[in-house]
């Protein structure tokens, strides 16, 4: 009887249509995403933010700034001024309406590569839930991703966070002055002269 539900449940799974993807690709930073779920494009003049979500799901976010990277150095100024000071903010968020909140190391695949982080698990309206917070350098930039949600909206969310996981890239650039302009130019509102 086991034997015929594990053979059914993979019937059904099997039958399952393949996830409706979308692609985003902007200034060397591109991943898939859920069509079915909303992109924020936070971005400034100094780097990317994108916020990803829906009703009732986690909210997912990738921050990537536009500085390359070139050195150790770089890479550890990079995490203290970036991802040190997000989780530190997260972290009082959090502690402030839960002083039990629960702080631990984390680790997780991204792109084929270890990012690690912390994971901040707390009670908030009454839902357990955690602030998950990875960084690691792709390429030459450094890159932040959270994933915020009660269990209930991280367990729905888990397709879309795996894909964007999998799929996350960073092309090198060769000319980032002109993607700074150029992201400076639409913030601005300005047009870039035709050559």
């Amino acid at each position: 009887m086991l034997m015929l539900g594990g053979v059914l449940g993979l019937l059904v799974f099997a039958q399952t249509p393949a996830q409706d993807l979308k692609h985003f690709a902007a200034k060397g930073l591109s991943f898939d995403y859920p069509a079915a779920i909303e992109l924020d494009d936070r971005s400034s003049p100094t780097g990317q933010h994108l916020v990803i979500q829906s009703k009732d799901r986690a909210q997912i976010m990738i921050v990537s700034r536009y500085a390359q990277i070139t050195s150790a150095e770089q890479l550890a100024a990079a995490r203290h001024e970036i991802v040190d000071s997000f989780v530190e903010t997260m972290w009082q968020q959090i502690h402030d309406s839960d002083p039990n909140v629960l702080r631990t190391p984390a680790q997780i695949d991204v792109a084929g590569l270890q990012a690690t982080g912390v994971r901040m698990r707390a009670v908030l309206n009454n839902q357990p839930g955690n602030a998950e917070i990875y960084s690691l350098q792709l390429g030459p930039r450094l890159v932040l991703l959270s994933l915020i949600g009660t269990d209930i909206e991280i367990a729905a969310t888990a397709p879309a966070w795996l894909a964007i996981r999998r799929s996350l890239k960073i092309e090198a650039s060769t000319n980032l002055a002109a993607v700074a302009r150029e992201s400076a130019a639409t913030f601005s509102g300005a047009r870039q002269p035709q050559r």
